[in-house]
């Protein structure tokens, strides 16, 4: 009887052990946490765009931080504009009809519309078919009253025909620090 109780400890120690290995999904975003820079003061592995005339400053910041080392800062000077940061490379390997979620914290100050009226949104998208409307987190309605660290998801079914997966952040007034991002498969 001995034997048995204690087998059963040692199975459920085991278990508990290795649980949270095996249930750990796999994070499609290369460097999603931004721990990585390139020379050109970037997160390897993902790209910026100015658009318009915008002014806009890019840092990696150490001091407003939600996990690791670092987040990444864009902040968009006055009068605001248009700020595209995106991965470098479409996500691949994505099965057709799947669940997927995207995964993001965000710190933002003084969030705001374009002078041209364009809302600061994160968007995820299928290719080669798109999904109509794009699944958008809307930065403006999510981070409405939000002075520190926010985990904002958004789940999508890909297309049947999906193969890539396309993840921007357009943003056009105030400081934004972006960290953790994760697109993951759901069961």
């Amino acid at each position: 009887m001995k034997k048995i109780v204690a087998g059963i400890i040692f199975l459920v120690g085991f278990l508990t052990a290795v649980s949270p290995a095996l249930c750990q999904t796999k994070n499609f975003v290369v460097n999603g946490g931004f721990e990585t820079k390139t020379t050109e003061n970037l997160p390897e592995g993902w790209v910026t765009k100015t658009y318009r005339g915008t002014s806009a400053e890019f840092a990696f910041n150490d001091a407003e931080k939600h996990s690791g080392s670092y987040s990444y800062m864009i902040k968009i000077n006055p009068p605001g504009g248009s700020v595209l940061f995106y991965t470098e490379k479409e996500i691949a390997k994505i099965k057709p009809g799947k669940k997927y979620q995207l995964s993001v914290w965000v710190k933002a100050k003084g969030l705001g519309y374009s002078p041209n009226f364009i809302a600061p949104a994160i968007r995820i998208n299928y290719k080669p078919t798109r999904l109509s409307p794009v699944p958008t987190i809307d930065l403006m309605l999510d981070m409405k009253g939000e002075n520190d660290w926010k985990n904002l998801t958004l789940t999508t079914i890909a297309p049947p025909d999906a193969n890539e997966l396309t993840l921007d952040f357009l943003l056009t007034k105030g400081t934004v620090w972006i960290d953790d991002v994760e697109i993951t498969e759901l069961e």
